[in-house]
């Protein structure tokens, strides 16, 4: 995962109240999965690059272990920064997907004129991708390189990914219709 896709997740929950370093490793798991988990070997050495550019400010918070916790909070510039990686178009690669669905996280950070941009742009990717999976469903279709036992198989994974991919695309319609008041 990219060092701007931690950050704007990092920024993006700051926005909401202040958080130590396990509560922001525990919210990233919980929305984006097990097998996307951010490491604290990952974690705190951003945590500590983002408050020497100013972008949050960390203090020490005492605990019931007598252990403390780091807690970041976000600065003015950080809130900027954040604002800033939200507006930037998403680049085309293996972490599409997981851009999107962290900027759809926090819609409720934005007016429904970045709300809509954010959804159009998704709906967009969504469709491309749709469209992209029927055309190698074709291709597979007729691939003389390959038996038909394997072409059917492979058939079956093109078909649960378009399901996927046409559930994606519905899915973000719809919201856009909500947010757009359609």
């Amino acid at each position: 995962m990219s060092y701007l896709m931690y950050e704007l997740f990092i920024l993006g929950q700051l926005m909401d109240h202040p958080m130590t370093g396990y509560a922001l490793r525990k919210a990233f798991i919980n929305i984006m999965g097990d097998d996307q988990a951010i490491s604290f070997g990952t974690l705190y050495p951003l945590l500590d690059k983002l408050e020497s550019g100013n972008f949050l400010a960390l203090s020490f918070k005492n605990t019931e272990n007598k252990r403390p916790q780091k807690l970041a909070t976000i600065t003015e510039k950080g809130t900027q920064q954040f604002f800033k990686l939200l507006a930037e178009p998403v680049t085309i690669n293996k972490q599409s997907q997981l851009t999107f669905l962290m900027k759809i996280h926090f819609l409720h950070l934005l007016d429904s004129q970045q709300q809509v941009k954010i959804l159009k742009d998704f709906q967009e990717f969504s469709q491309q991708k749709l469209t992209r999976l029927e055309e190698l469903r074709e291709d597979l279709k007729d691939n003389p390189r390959m038996i038909q036992v394997d072409i059917d198989d492979g058939l079956l994974v093109k078909q649960l990914q378009i399901l996927r991919a046409q559930a994606q695309y519905d899915w973000v319609t719809k919201l856009l219709q909500e947010r757009k008041g359609e």
